[in-house]
């Protein structure tokens, strides 16, 4: 497994770091993630090491993975009956595909931002790891570390009892001195993050000349990276050697996420790929490159989303490139957030804590359509 021997825990810190939360107390941020560090590890090293020999069938073209689950999980929704609701929902729709099933889920508690504050001035919102949705309550606050990592715990747990199918987690790795202290090592002293099996960064974090990615290229963890409109070669190249040296199957995953109409930086980002020879796989996000407003609020269009999978699809096939993912923003509950033909929302029933998301309907919908174009590349095989 791909491993730096340069890399230690904190050795991202040498490195600039964007979408950090800054605490007004940083002894007690410190301490605080001392109790982390000496807590147990959530999952262990076999546990990594089975999910990566999963996603080594991804890489082969063997598998094809469904990430879906909320934008950002609240802890008022880790209980139980909202987890069991959750796993059940993902599991139903794994079936209709086939799909290995990661679930955005036990540890999706943190947001990048665009923008640090509101137009009012007030600090945004930036996932319950971090601050809290009451806009009293902004300031980021150590103590909150701790509630993540007790529901993530927690989470893991639940989804270990639950009688369906194998459904692996992941998050957004974004706050790095949280995921620092939850790194853990194997009798031959790799590393590996002990708090999900899959972590990915965000576009706007994914620099290879920054933390996130000196951080997240020292675990063996499998990662995905997102991908948008920024990318340019030379970052497209260097980012994937630095997190996969080795040009390993089953190691990084391109996580795309252009709109609807921008899909011809996709050719580019394939040619990048074959030219150089890099052992990457794409999935399609085609959820945040599809954003607009409605009534001073963040829609989605069920249209944009499927004619972006529809052209995400056509495109790796004229390139010779097999479809690895799908990674979906939604929920099991009847959520008012996306729309179809320009339906109105329903203010009640808009409730994500951030982005919009998909209802049950909507994901069906969206799914079975996809279970049509792989079946498609399947004939033709």
């Amino acid at each position: 497994m791909n491993q730096d021997k340069e890399w230690c825990i904190d050795s991202w810190k040498k490195y600039s770091a964007l979408q950090l939360p800054i605490y007004s107390d940083a002894q007690l941020y410190q301490d605080t993630l001392s109790k982390i560090k000496n807590l147990p590890g959530i999952l262990n090293f076999d546990e990594i090491s089975t999910f990566k020999n999963q996603m080594i069938r991804v890489s082969k073209g063997e598998k094809f993975v469904l990430q879906l689950g909320d934008c950002a999980e609240l802890f008022d929704e880790c209980t139980e009956k909202h987890w069991k609701e959750k796993f059940s929902f993902y599991d139903r729709m794994g079936q209709i595909l086939d799909a290995i099933v990661i679930g955005r889920t036990c540890g999706q508690f943190a947001k990048p931002r665009s923008q640090l504050h509101e137009n009012d001035g007030t600090l945004n919102y930036r996932g319950d790891l971090i601050n809290s949705l009451s806009r009293d309550e902004r300031d980021p606050d150590p103590s909150r570390l701790l509630l993540g990592a007790h529901y993530a715990k927690k989470g893991i747990e639940t989804l270990k009892q639950y009688e369906g199918q194998q459904i692996w987690v992941s998050h957004e790795c974004l706050h790095l001195g949280y995921e620092s202290a939850f790194v853990k090592q194997n009798q031959d002293k790799q590393y590996y993050l002990s708090n999900t099996h899959f972590p990915w960064i965000g576009d706007r974090t994914r620099l290879h000349d920054h933390a996130h990615s000196n951080f997240i290229k020292g675990i063996c963890n499998p990662v995905g990276i997102k991908i948008g409109q920024t990318i340019n070669k030379t970052e497209f190249i260097n980012v994937l050697k630095l997190i996969n040296p080795k040009n390993e199957d089953g190691r990084v995953f391109a996580i795309i996420r252009l709109g609807k109409n921008k899909l011809d930086k996709l050719k580019d980002i394939i040619q990048w790929k074959q030219e150089e020879k890099l052992n990457v796989s794409f999935f399609l996000d085609p959820m945040h490159g599809n954003n607009q407003d409605k009534s001073g609020r963040k829609i989605r269009k069920i249209e944009d989303i499927m004619y972006e999978i529809q052209q995400f699809f056509s495109i790796l096939q004229e390139q010779n490139e097999t479809p690895a993912g799908l990674h979906l923003e939604c929920t099991p509950y009847d959520v008012s957030e996306c729309i179809e033909n320009d339906e109105d929302i329903n203010p009640k029933k808009y409730t994500t804590a951030c982005d919009p998301r998909l209802n049950f309907r909507q994901t069906r919908k969206i799914i079975i359509f996809v279970n049509t174009l792989l079946k498609k590349i399947r004939n033709k095989q």
